[in-house]
């Protein structure tokens, strides 16, 4: 672990040495096998950073949740529970009390963002197959038991290729896009819009396919929120298509190409779920010339190069090992940062009538045009 994570640690000021011989002596106290995995779970949260988790399989709800501060929402109506349901208390401890213990096994490389997935992920356990949830809805307090499902190895697997990933215009807007964003739409003209989940097998040629209509706009939105990353060579491939000058990130150059590279006005959307492959990009486009990046932080891991590690009893772990780097802006590291957005987006439940970062992206185009 030394060897491997002092850099790391080193830049998030982690003493290592101490905190190895605080576990140390944890674990020479367990006494079964479940104690030692709560043990590894807590020791490796403590290391913050996203890419170092053991492989332990959890179960989780089907239910998506939002939060804000302390509070967690559901965000979709689904058997027992509405959208909007507030949630007060998980297993009979309150909400904001059970999200800081679930705090301390959460991985992620800012506290912004391991917070945000304690709170969403609630509703999930590494050994208990139910939660019993106090929910308010209007005046009425009431519990539910929720069942928990096994998701072996989540983390491994990649999502679906995203099909947003249009032209919007007066004419054809994507039917994700809320009624009110259309109507916004149709004052506007020749917009592109890509939406990249992820950076897994399929990515790069579902952009591909998006290049020739979408790069005919004037102004392109591009979405990288809740992207998580996935393969650096498909981001590096990805963004020689959206650099209009040379990067150096860390021992990475990312050129242009030149003969088919988008050279209208890009505007880029992040939150803080935005790390690992997505961070990467974000990092590559903020200060090219004709980008604007919109949003919130992002998650503080750009992908740091990870192995597979076994424990004395056999349980197999990742470990982020790359040295941190300087980003593009000469300032920020690539390690427990995140990249401030050039316009920050306050944050907003779903149902809240506030400007989104898609809104704030279309209100500045249209503002771009009349000027």
């Amino acid at each position: 672990m030394n060897d491997n994570y002092q850099e790391i640690a080193h830049r998030k000021k982690i003493d290592l040495q101490k905190l190895n011989a605080e576990y140390a002596e944890k674990v020479s106290k367990v006494e079964n096998a479940q104690q030692y995995g709560q043990i590894l779970l807590e020791y490796l949260a403590s290391l913050e950073n996203m890419h170092t988790y053991p492989f332990f399989s959890f179960h989780s709800s089907n239910f998506s949740l939002v939060t804000r501060n302390d509070s967690v929402w559901v965000s979709k109506d689904r058997k027992n529970l509405r959208k909007k349901d507030l949630i007060i208390a998980i297993d009979g401890i309150a909400t904001a009390d059970y999200m800081k213990e679930k705090l301390k096994y959460t991985f992620g490389s800012t506290y912004q963002t391991r917070k945000k997935l304690a709170a969403v992920g609630v509703l999930s356990s590494y050994a208990d197959t139910c939660k019993r949830v106090t929910v308010l809805r209007g005046d009425s307090v009431f519990e539910v038991t929720i069942p928990l499902y096994k998701d072996e190895d989540e983390q491994k697997k990649p999502q679906g290729v995203a099909k947003d990933s249009v032209k919007l215009s007066s004419q054809g807007m994507s039917p994700k896009v809320s009624l009110l964003l259309a109507k916004a739409l149709k004052r506007l003209d020749n917009i592109g819009y890509i939406r990249i989940p992820h950076f897994f097998s399929g990515s790069v040629e579902y952009f591909y396919s998006q290049v020739d209509s979408t790069f005919k706009c004037p102004y392109l939105i591009l979405n990288l929120q809740n992207n998580q990353g996935g393969v650096r060579r498909n981001v590096l491939n990805i963004a020689s298509y959206l650099v209009t000058e040379p990067v150096t990130m860390g021992d990475m150059i990312i050129k242009s190409d030149t003969s088919r590279c988008y050279r209208g006005k890009l505007l880029v959307l992040t939150d803080e779920f935005t790390s690992s492959g997505g961070e990467i990009l974000a990092a590559i486009l903020k200060g090219q010339p004709n980008v604007t990046v919109i949003g919130r932080r992002t998650g503080g891991d750009c992908g740091s190069m990870a192995f597979n590690f076994k424990t004395s009893h056999g349980i197999e772990f990742k470990l982020a090992t790359e040295i941190p780097y300087l980003l593009p802006d000469g300032t920020t590291w690539s390690e427990g940062e995140g990249i401030a957005p050039d316009i920050q987006v306050e944050e907003r439940l779903p149902w809240e009538d506030k400007k989104d970062a898609f809104q704030i992206a279309l209100e500045l185009i249209e503002h771009n045009k009349k000027h």
